[in-house]
């Protein structure tokens, strides 16, 4: 259990729509207990109105909800099974699949490069390397929605 216990945690979400389905998450916060979401619920409130008066054309969305999604440490540990398991499924099929060689042997070569790539990725995640995207924890593009508009202005 962390600082504040580990149930009930909330994340706190501030997007800002450019488009119909084209969002943009500019505040970020996960893993808060219930209670500091309450005391501070005021600025968040505070943040949204704020990026709202300076783009007012624009939809902003403001989302308190539970936080579901695994992120930092927990997130590479899952995602690191789940591709080891892929990355040997689709290192089996290479190894399986016969070759239409050319008169050059460059289809071979070309197959035998495959194989090789795809062997230095699994065993990179055996060894613990972890070389993909992970979402972030903690978001702050406030300053750039408030500073753009408040510039165009002068």
């Amino acid at each position: 259990m962390g600082k504040w216990g580990e149930i009930n945690q909330i994340c706190v979400k501030i997007t800002i729509y450019k488009g119909c389905n084209d969002g943009e998450v500019i505040y970020y916060r996960n893993k808060l207990p219930m209670w500091i979401v309450e005391q501070w619920r005021w600025y968040f409130d505070y943040l949204a109105a704020l990026v709202k008066v300076n783009n007012p054309r624009k939809k902003i969305e403001l989302t308190i909800c539970a936080q579901t999604l695994k992120q930092g440490r927990e997130y590479i540990e899952e995602k690191a099974k789940t591709l080891l398991r892929a990355k040997k499924s689709k290192l089996k099929k290479l190894q399986n699949t016969p070759v239409n060689d050319d008169l050059f042997g460059e289809t071979m070569v070309g197959h035998n490069r495959k194989i090789q790539v795809v062997q230095n990725e699994i065993d990179a995640l055996e060894r613990g390397e972890f070389n993909y995207y992970v979402p972030p924890t903690y978001i702050n593009k406030i300053k750039k929605w408030i500073k753009s508009n408040s510039d165009e202005d002068n």
